[in-house]
């Protein structure tokens, strides 16, 4: 009975143990620079600090639909999360699984219309607060996936 005591004990200090260490992973995640970003492609986004948390706002990108070039916008604002995968932690919007940034709803406006579309962003897990691994926004058809971004 005293083993199995011990064992118990043992596993709870584990659990604590674990849950501390995923605090501390997420308080040692720098926080992306805020400001103005910028894909090479003419693409960017606004960060910004609300309270405790930081925002990506004003999304936009030109996109390439229906053979015609366009210029969409992801309306609102998405607060960022950790992203946890191997050991590493990094910033996202999205849905994460595994660490990864599924689409999730958003609204697009594009050549006067707005759409309901999809949207992600995961940065860089080496780079967390200079460095965009990359996004994808989708509506009506139309997707295009972005690489790398930095702050302006």
């Amino acid at each position: 009975m005293l083993k199995l005591k011990s064992i118990l004990v043992l596993a709870s200090l584990a659990a604590v143990l674990a849950v501390g260490a995923s605090v501390a992973v997420a308080a040692k995640l720098p926080q992306p620079v805020l400001g103005a970003w910028k894909f090479a492609d003419g693409a960017g986004f606004t960060l910004k600090k609300s309270g405790s948390k930081v925002l990506l706002t004003n999304f936009h990108t030109p996109i390439s639909c229906e053979g015609t070039t366009i210029k969409a916008t992801v309306l609102g604002s998405r607060a960022l999360t950790v992203f946890t995968r191997g050991g590493y932690s990094t910033w996202g919007v999205g849905k994460n699984v595994g660490g990864e940034a599924e689409p999730t709803p958003a609204q697009v406006k594009a050549g006067g219309k707005t759409y309901k579309g999809e949207f992600s962003m995961i940065w860089n897990y080496e780079d967390p607060a200079h460095s965009v691994l990359g996004a994808s926004i989708s509506f009506d058809g139309c997707r295009t996936e972005l690489l790398s971004a930095r702050p302006k």
